[in-house]
């Protein structure tokens, strides 16, 4: 597995992504058609030229990592963590899952866990993975 890293101008903002480019050419887009979002806002303001504020990095790790963690846990081997696409004050998390009901606890979980953070959820049908390319690199 190869997670790939880049800083992108997307819409309006200045994204960092990092992208699991093991599924760029053979996703497992039949038996995993649902996209899973996950946002995540960070609850301190990051100053102008950051992403995330300094202070709030390790805590913000153990809040992503608790994320995947219930997503494995919730998803028994029916989802896969892609994308994650941070920008200024958020972080959002894509996940490929069997269908939209797969991952529908992690969201209360994970706020009862870190209560200091807004967090929202959505899901949705992307059976051609088009989300996931749309943030890969020009081959």
């Amino acid at each position: 597995m190869a997670w790939l890293t880049s800083i992108r101008q997307h819409a309006d903002r200045i994204t960092h992504v990092l992208i699991d480019d093991r599924f760029a050419g053979n996703p497992p887009a039949e038996a995993l058609p649902c996209l899973n979002w996950f946002a995540i806002w960070f609850a301190e303001t990051p100053p102008a030229n950051a992403l995330i504020a300094a202070q709030e990095e390790a805590a913000f790790e153990q809040v992503q990592r608790s994320l995947v963690d219930l997503a494995q846990q919730h998803a028994d081997g029916w989802a896969v963590y892609g994308l994650r696409v941070m920008s200024y004050g958020i972080a959002e998390y894509y996940f490929y899952s069997r269908d939209e009901s797969t991952l529908a606890g992690v969201q209360v979980e994970l706020e009862r866990a870190h209560p200091g953070y807004r967090i929202e959820h959505a899901s949705k049908v992307d059976a051609s993975w088009a989300v996931y390319k749309k943030f890969l690199p020009p081959s």
